[in-house]
């Protein structure tokens, strides 16, 4: 279970938006979490996680800071699509 994730799988763009989805789907229905939107969840949660991987890995620069925010948005849409994917791709009868 050592090798399941570690934080260089967390360098990989299809890592790291399964991580955020995973996140997000856990914790949205939390009482405090439920009022925040999806999409502002999903990105504070990969802004935070983006910042750490960073910092574990000693890439973290303060300068890079807007490029974390750009990133943890095309994260948080990815991360959402996945969301979006699975509800339209339900087949209902009427």
């Amino acid at each position: 279970m050592e090798n399941f994730m570690t934080w260089e799988t967390l360098l990989t763009y299809t890592t790291f938006v399964s991580t955020i989805f995973m996140v997000v789907e856990f914790t949205k229905e939390l009482p405090i979490i439920k009022k925040i939107p999806t999409k502002y969840w999903s990105f504070l949660i990969s802004l935070g996680l983006l910042i750490v991987v960073n910092i574990v890995m000693n890439n973290f620069k303060w300068e890079d800071i807007v490029l974390y925010a750009l990133s943890s948005m095309a994260i948080s849409l990815g991360s959402n699509g996945l969301s979006n994917f699975n509800k339209k791709g339900s087949v209902t009868n009427e």
